[in-house]
Parts: C-alpha cells; sequence; structure tokens
C-alpha cells in the first residue's frame, strides 16, 4: 500500500528538518528509504556523491548481550578512536553511561548512547526516528536543548516525530 505520495525534499548543508505526523503514516519508512532499507515502489532516493548517513533508530533489540555503551559508540567508527567517543558520549549528554552494560541501560539513556554512535561517525546526514521515545521529563528537556545545539553544525539533519513537545519547542 502506498504511505507516501507525490512527495520531493532537497535537503542543503547544514539544514535541520523536522518531518511531524501521527503514527502509522510513513515517517520511519521515509527514513528507510534514504537508507536503502526499504526501495520506493516509485521515484528514486539519491544522496549527493560522498554523503554518508547516520540512523538512530527508534527501538532497540532486546538483548543482555554484554557490551558497553562505550562499544556501542564505538560502533560509529572503523577504529577505536576513544577521544572521538568520549566527544560523541558529552556532546549527547551519555558520558557517565560509557562504562556501563548497554543492556542494563533506560530507554531513554539507551536513546542518548544511540545518538552518540551516530555523532561519531560523522556522517553529513543525521537521521533521527522519534528521537524523544522512551525520555522521561528531563531526558527529553535535555534533547531539545542538545537539538537546539546542533543548529550550530555542519551536519544536516532529518528528525521525524510525532512529538508534539519536540514539534513546537523546534519550531
Amino acid at each position: 500500500k502506498s504511505i507516501i505520495s507525490n512527495f520531493s525534499l532537497e535537503v542543503k548543508t547544514g539544514e535541520k528538518i523536522i518531518i511531524a505526523g501521527p503514527n502509522g503514516c510513513g515517517k520511519t519508512t521515509l527514513l528507510k528509504c534514504i537508507l536503502g532499507i526499504i526501495k520506493p515502489t516509485a521515484g528514486l532516493v539519491e544522496l549527493a556523491p560522498g554523503e554518508t548517513t547516520a540512523y538512530c533508530k527508534q527501538d532497540f533489540p532486546n538483548s543482555e548481550f554484554p557490551i558497553t555503551a562505550a562499544e556501542v559508540v564505538a560502533m560509529g567508527l572503523s577504529g577505536r578512536d576513544k577521544t572521538a567517543i568520549d566527544e560523541s558520549l558529552k556532546k549527547a549528554g551519555a558520558f557517565e553511561l560509557k562504562n556501563r552494560l548497554f543492556y542494563t541501560l533506560s530507554g531513554g539513556e539507551r536513546q542518548k548512547v544511540s545518538l552518540a554512535r551516530c555523532f561519531c561517525q560523522n556522517a553529513s546526514l543525521l537521521l533521527l526516528d522519534e528521537p524523544s521515545s522512551f525520555l522521561d521529563t528531563k531526558s527529553k528537556k535535555s534533547l531539545i536543548n542538545q537539538m537546539k545545539e546542533l543548529e550550530k553544525e555542519t551536519f544536516s539533519i532529518i528528525a521525524v516525530t510525532h512529538d508534539e513537545e519536540i514539534i513546537s519547542e523546534l519550531e
């Protein structure tokens, strides 16, 4: 079934875009098309030559695999650059979590670590899928502040959400 039709989007370098809509309207599908995980039934998705993407998804595997938060962030790197890992964790407000096992973290803490992994990738396009999911009120306020800080960054962001507070705070 067609979820999105007659849609065109060009993201300029450094541009920050929020796509809002209710659950089930195709926001995550759009991100997965951009990533090449899902092929569009019509039309095409083109990334500029050399453009790289990082994806912060809204759900996490339910596994007790013994990996630390810092190791999850390191997955965004080709090597183990401790400085880049620490800087990314700090930028995401998750530095104090770096030695904790990922599976022991709350949903909001996992979301912060996932965001740090994306920062660590140094991608030119950051895709955020419901970035406020699993966050308590304090963590959501922190995310809003982080998103405002990201306005200064040179990478582009497409964030999809149905969270009215995020939408109104970042308009």
